[in-house]
């Protein structure tokens, strides 16, 4: 198996997916409970999801079985007592419990857990990228929604930027059904939208509108990438800020 293979992720009951993770980071997540055998996962073979116990190598490599150590019984003079009492000994309460069931203790209560913290960035990244799709596709095709509710293909080819706006909508549609398998598309539709409307903007002398696409590519393209949140949350911003100014671009003119 692969160690380089990307995973997304999802429980039986959830719609929005997780990743994209390598196998590496999902045998931590197994490790502090955050994927389970019942946890799905993309297979990129199938097209599907599909429990992680369904597939015999991911649950050997995520959940290995445990050998089962026999210890030789021990006559009770040779046993010692590990009930021993020390002056800094203190009660153990419910909530140091709750605590330990997290896998936190008093070492690591005051630390986050980096599993979690990369789940969030790829939702924070997921909804960016659905906002800076939508607007774009809007900034694209609204301007010249008679040609498109007609179909005339003669207008279509020179007014090409319709074309964009109609890919960049479908795979807003793809991101809101959950399908975080089309994220190599939506990175090659961000650099296809910065290469050729910024081609564009650069031969009709607009420079403003060119920065504005710029930012609104590179925020999408990192949106798909990035699972730090301190990194999503700029590229994030910058990205939806980008695709507002490319929309109120088109829109004004």
């Amino acid at each position: 198996m692969s160690t380089t293979q990307e995973y997304y992720i999802r429980k039986a009951s959830e719609t929005d997916a997780r990743g994209p993770f390598t196998l590496e980071q999902l045998s931590s997540l197994s490790e502090n409970g955050q994927v389970d055998a019942e946890t799905y996962y993309y297979d990129a073979a199938t097209e599907a999801w599909a429990p992680i116990n369904g597939n015999a190598e991911l649950m050997q490599t995520l959940f290995p079985t445990k050998k089962v150590l026999r210890v030789r019984a021990k006559a009770a003079n040779e046993m010692k007592t590990l009930n021993t009492v020390s002056e800094n000994d203190r009660p153990i309460t419910v909530n140091d419990m709750l605590l330990a069931a997290e896998g936190r203790t008093e070492d690591t209560r005051d630390k986050a857990d980096p599993a979690i913290a990369r789940g969030q960035a790829a939702n924070i990244g997921s909804y960016a990228s659905l906002t800076i799709l939508l607007v774009t596709a809007a900034a694209y095709l609204l301007p010249h929604i008679d040609i498109v509710t007609t179909l005339d293909l003669p207008a279509i080819l020179q007014a090409p930027l319709i074309i964009l706006g109609v890919i960049n909508l479908l795979l807003a549609v793809c991101i809101g059904l959950g399908a975080v398998s089309s994220y190599p598309f939506i990175r090659f539709a961000a650099m296809l939208g910065l290469g050729f409307a910024g081609t564009l903007f650069y031969f009709n002398g607009d420079t403003l509108p060119l920065a504005f696409s710029a930012a609104a590519a590179l925020g999408l393209y990192l949106c798909t990438i990035l699972l730090n949140i301190a990194g999503v949350i700029f590229f994030a911003l910058l990205g939806v800020l980008g695709a507002i100014g490319l929309a109120h671009h088109f829109f004004t003119t």
